[in-house]
């Protein structure tokens, strides 16, 4: 997993973190990390507002093939 996070301010009442991750398995990586800090102190302190997952293939074509594999 590689991951990173961002500090934004627009203006007081619109600041937050941005988190990025990048993994090739998203219930071995993030969504396990999610399940582990539920629960845990800090929780109550943040406010998701929105996400999502997005597919990033790897350069080349070669990872069309696998896809196609039977």
């Amino acid at each position: 997993m590689v991951r990173r996070s961002y500090n934004y301010y627009r203006a007081p009442d619109d600041q937050g973190l941005i988190f990025s991750c990048f993994q090739s398995d998203l219930e071995k990586g993030f969504e396990a990390v999610q399940r582990r800090l539920h629960g845990e102190a800090m929780a109550k302190y943040t406010l998701t507002t929105g996400g999502g997952y997005f597919f990033v293939p790897p350069p080349g074509n070669a990872w069309l093939r696998v896809l196609t594999q039977e």
